[in-house]
């Protein structure tokens, strides 16, 4: 009975080291397999890469799109309850740059920029002390109602790009773009349009002029105005594009990518007043851009880009 237990532990336990065993050399097996296989296909990728989709050297581009632009006014005085709406611009671009390899290049050009965006306020109030014509102190109230704002900015910049390429096959590569766009503001132009009421308190007096519009204190006035923004003459913006490439022809590229970019501090270059005034004048609607603290423009879209690489 004793041996037959003994003999029974001495199989289990050869059982238990065969076993143990066929483990490790299961994974030494899978391991090396896995080595392989992975030492093959970096020998293939590498000979196709150096066969099919090298491409180093000069190459000239352009680049077209649509986007979806803002400019947004942070942190206005005086005003409330304001909305800011994308409207559709445009971005377009001439490049020239050199590719290292077939993964890295450098890239910078000249290019042009288009941001609208539309402001909304459904209600103003204001009020803040003045003086007539005979030079008399009185409290000057404003109240305006759908105030609409149009801000439109084109620029031309000088894109400086450090370009990634991923190649997928001969035909097929990934792309990544990013960099800094020195930008040069052309047109910076506002339009503006609401109804306002303007009326004067003589504390003197104890009287309130209102709905005479001969003394400047017109009722519900519609009013319409157009200038210009103030902006610095440069401004420092990121940007960054993401898609694919396709070659056709031979040194001829075609890609497809999504491009974001952002300013990387307010473009204003107007001077912050302890009290802004959206209108102090009958007839005379100021820049909401005047009463913020920062102004960030930005614009996400799609650009098609050709691409003939020289060498």
């Amino acid at each position: 009975m004793q041996r037959s237990l003994s003999k029974n532990k001495s199989n289990n336990g050869q059982n238990t080291l065969n076993m143990k065993l066929r483990i490790i050399n299961i994974r030494y097996i899978l391991f090396t397999t896995l080595l392989i296989l992975s030492f093959q296909y970096n020998i293939y990728s590498q000979g196709n890469d150096i066969r099919f989709t090298k491409k180093s050297g000069l190459f000239i581009g352009l680049s077209l799109g649509p986007t979806q632009s803002q400019i947004i006014n942070k942190g206005t005085l005086s005003v409330s309850g304001l909305l800011i709406s994308k409207k559709s611009a445009f971005s377009g671009f001439l490049e020239i740059g050199y590719l290292f390899s077939n993964y890295l290049g450098l890239s910078s050009g000249i290019g042009y920029s288009s941001y609208n965006t539309q402001l909304s306020i459904s209600s103003y109030q204001n009020k803040f002390n003045s003086t007539d014509s005979e030079n008399e102190l009185y409290e000057r109230r404003v109240s305006g109602s759908n105030i609409s704002e149009i801000q439109k900015i084109s620029s031309l910049g000088i894109p400086f790009c450090i370009n990634f390429r991923l190649p997928v096959n001969k035909t097929i590569g990934f792309l990544l773009q990013a960099g800094v766009n020195l930008a040069i503001p052309l047109n910076k132009n506002y339009s503006s349009h609401g109804t306002f009421s303007y009326k004067g308190y003589y504390s003197a007096y104890n009287a309130l002029l209102e709905n005479i519009p001969e003394y400047g204190f017109p009722d519900n006035l519609s009013s319409t105005t157009a200038g210009n923004l103030k902006l610095k003459s440069l401004i420092f913006e990121g940007i960054a594009s993401t898609g694919f490439d396709v070659s056709i022809m031979g040194k001829l590229k075609v890609s497809l990518t999504a491009c974001y970019d952002k300013s990387f501090s307010s473009i204003s270059a107007y001077s912050l007043p302890d009290k802004f005034q959206l209108s102090s004048d009958a007839g005379k609607i100021n820049s909401i851009m005047g009463g913020t603290s920062k102004t960030i423009i930005q614009s996400l879209g799609l650009r098609l880009t050709f691409r003939y690489y020289i060498k």
